[in-house]
């Protein structure tokens, strides 16, 4: 994605603010997070502060793999209800949408002038680790979540496909070259031509 001319002539001058954003689109849920300490709105999204420990990097991968990255959260459980990332298990989370931004800005006046980067994945595993024990005796968690990316630019290059929606996503709505995927190992399913 360009830059538009704010941001070039801000990154110029080499005094810069960066702020990382992560935002999931959970089933029935839109959740951000951002490393600052107060909440933040962007686009219409309150973005909750100072949880989100890690942007992770990206682990390259050979073959029919894909190119991973793994975010990290830190203090699981919390108390408030509209953390949906503490409650995650509660959501059908296996591939919803996860945006990570990167936005820059004016380090003097905190405006915002622009994005630097923009990154899709969908989730693709929640793991726990658990903390050290408090002198009550519970333990927080830390979360790692593995991300890789949707649809055809993950899967593109292996021809590996999700399920028939995914399928008619990438290519045309009217394509069934998936529709019994999910019986062929267990039931026959005549192919091409009938011989005589």
């Amino acid at each position: 994605m360009p830059l538009d001319s704010a941001t070039k002539a801000q990154i110029e001058t080499g005094k810069i603010a960066r702020l990382d954003l992560i935002r999931f689109d959970l089933p029935g849920k839109s959740v951000g997070y951002h490393r600052g300490g107060r909440p933040y709105t962007y686009n219409g999204l309150v973005y909750l502060p100072n949880r989100w420990l890690s942007a992770g990097n990206m682990a390259s991968a050979l073959g029919v793999a894909v190119t991973t990255r793994t975010i990290t959260f830190s203090n699981i459980p919390v108390s408030n209800p509209d953390d949906a990332i503490a409650a995650i298990e509660l959501y059908n989370y296996v591939n919803a949408p996860v945006i990570i931004t990167h936005l820059a800005g004016d380090p003097e006046t905190d405006q915002v002038l622009g994005v630097l980067a923009s990154s899709l994945y969908e989730i693709d595993q929640v793991r726990y680790e658990k903390g050290a024990m408090a002198a009550n005796g519970e333990r927080s968690l830390n979360m790692r979540i593995d991300l890789e990316p949707p649809g055809r630019s993950a899967r593109g290059s292996t021809l590996v496909k999700c399920s028939q929606e995914e399928q008619q996503f990438d290519n045309s709505a009217a394509d069934t070259c998936l529709e019994y995927a999910s019986t062929n190992a267990s039931i026959p399913e005549e192919w091409g031509q009938r011989s005589g």
